[in-house]
């Protein structure tokens, strides 16, 4: 079948319609969709690391990896024991040292007050000084995703944390301080705008620009309207629908990157019919075109799914395919016989329901492609967007058959979130499968440190869902995209939100 891209609406159009206005500067200027409150470092500071001003022990790579960052080197002593070495040339923004107890200090803070540190590392896990500059961490039980949850910008982001007590809670008092390593340093915050200046004692080199101004700006069409004026440099978050538009605009770029750690998964409620049936269920997965969603329904902005991980991950298998002919054959054995466009047992029209919910507008696109491909099958569709995928499909607040969501696989390299969240029985967001191989299989995984063991652990769970016993399945994998002024299209958007670096800067 074929599927024609999406077209846009008129607004996006309008926008890009205003003339082009050149600029020359030597600062850094970007636009979010999201607002950062305050330097609280806790609800907010996560924000830091995405626009170069806090940086972590560790740091993910776009091939799965996890390099040392602010840390030298994190070695695995035996299954419960880990060495992190620091390096011995970094100072704080203020100018303190980074040393052993400043970045134990910063463990502790978070381990004390931020409930997402609280729930990966656990009450258990020592952070101990062993040298000048070594740290050694004993978890008491196997912690085979330490180095995660070292490059997480959520969990143990490195702060001053003496400069941060003595603010007592005014965060205010932290604009200026430097308590950061990073290559700007944050100077003002406000509902508009956070203005960051170089840092010339930065560890790695002296910045190349002089700094960073960082918009506010919720409307997708002002932040594209503003990169067309020359106002700005970098928009994140662009609409990929509006790619064709796009290429034809002059001043205006869309920039495309390394495929991320997630996309756009479908859940299969298996709990009712048609879907209770292991060959329907095989049989919607092998219906899907993913090679024509990622290249023409999204015009090359997302990556073909092969699987359930990034394909560059080295636990990742390439065991997704379409094959309409063998979709067939699954419906018929299933009982499911076409009669007109739609199969039919025991008089019942073969259906399903799609939930999408509104805040991922490219949901419409996929989910419109997904009722074609359902069609060619013989399967009869709606579409119903709903407010919350997770309650609605936890709680069956409408009949659904098959949910999508923007779900991370392997946020930041981590696997364990995902399976024990949303496939093992009884997690959070499990909409109803128990499969007891599938069970141990992850208890199994999260006590396993090597990681060629932990790869073919990987690789089983990887073929359950797949061959023997499906669930859950991703349809596009996301790339990391930006939109961009003619003076940046070198620029190469953030893997893991790092968004901004010290040798950021526009073409050469």
């Amino acid at each position: 079948m074929n599927i024609k891209p999406l077209l846009l609406g008129a607004t996006i159009v309008a926008a890009l319609s205003a003339p082009v206005l050149g600029d020359s500067h030597d600062t850094i200027r970007m636009a979010t969709s999201f607002k950062i409150r305050s330097m609280d470092p806790v609800k907010q500071g996560f924000w830091m690391q995405e626009f170069g001003q806090g940086e972590l022990l560790m740091k993910f790579q776009p091939d799965g990896s996890i390099t040392p960052w602010l840390a030298e080197s994190l070695t695995l002593a035996d299954d419960t024991t880990w060495v992190i070495k620091l390096r011995n040339n970094i100072t704080f923004q203020n100018g303190k040292a980074m040393d052993v107890p400043a970045v134990l200090a910063a463990i502790a803070y978070h381990r004390e007050l931020n409930s997402g540190t609280k729930s990966v590392v656990p009450s258990e896990v020592e952070f101990t000084q062993t040298g000048p500059w070594e740290i050694t961490v004993k978890t008491g039980v196997p912690v085979p995703e330490l180095p995660s949850i070292l490059a997480h910008e959520s969990h143990l982001m490195i702060i001053d944390v003496e400069a941060v007590k003595a603010a007592n809670g005014d965060f205010e008092k932290l604009e200026g301080a430097g308590i950061h390593t990073g290559p700007f340093k944050l100077v003002s915050l406000d509902d508009q705008k956070m203005v960051a200046e170089r840092y010339e004692g930065y560890w790695q080199g002296k910045p190349v620009m002089d700094g960073v101004e960082l918009q506010f700006v919720s409307d997708e069409n002002a932040r594209i309207l503003a990169v067309k004026n020359g106002e700005i440099d970098i928009a994140l978050y662009p609409p990929v629908a509006a790619k064709p538009v796009f290429d034809v605009t002059p001043g205006v770029n869309l920039d495309l990157g390394a495929v991320s750690a997630g996309g756009f998964t479908g859940f299969m409620n298996i709990e009712k019919s048609p879907l209770e049936d292991i060959k329907v269920r095989k049989a919607l997965m092998k219906s899907i075109n993913y090679q024509e969603i990622a290249d023409t329904v999204f015009s090359g902005t997302k990556a073909e799914a092969t699987g359930l991980y990034n394909p560059s991950f080295s636990w990742a298998l390439k065991n997704y395919k379409f094959d309409p002919d063998e979709a067939s054959a699954l419906l018929d054995e299933a009982g499911w016989t076409k009669n007109g466009d739609y199969r039919e047992k025991d008089g019942k029209t073969l259906s399903m329901t799609l939930l999408i919910y509104p805040q991922q507008p490219d949901l419409k696109p996929l989910s419109s492609a997904l009722q074609g491909y359902l069609k060619a099958a013989g399967i009869d569709s709606k579409i119903v967007s709903v407010d919350s995928i997770t309650e609605t499909a936890k709680n069956d607040l409408v009949e659904w058959d098959f949910a999508l969501s923007s779900t991370g696989t392997a946020t930041v390299g981590a696997v364990g979130s995902f399976l024990t969240r949303y496939i093992k029985t009884g997690g959070d967001r499990n909409y109803g499968y128990s499969n007891k191989q599938m069970d141990t299989l992850i208890d199994q995984l999260s006590a396993t440190v090597e990681q060629k063991k932990r790869d073919e652990l990987l690789g089983k769970i990887q073929a359950i869902l797949v061959e023997e016993d499906p669930y859950a399945f991703v349809l596009t994998l996301h790339k990391e995209r930006v939109l961009v002024g003619d003076n940046w299209t070198d620029y190469e958007p953030g893997v893991a939100w790092n968004h901004i670096k010290w040798n950021t800067q526009p073409n050469q």
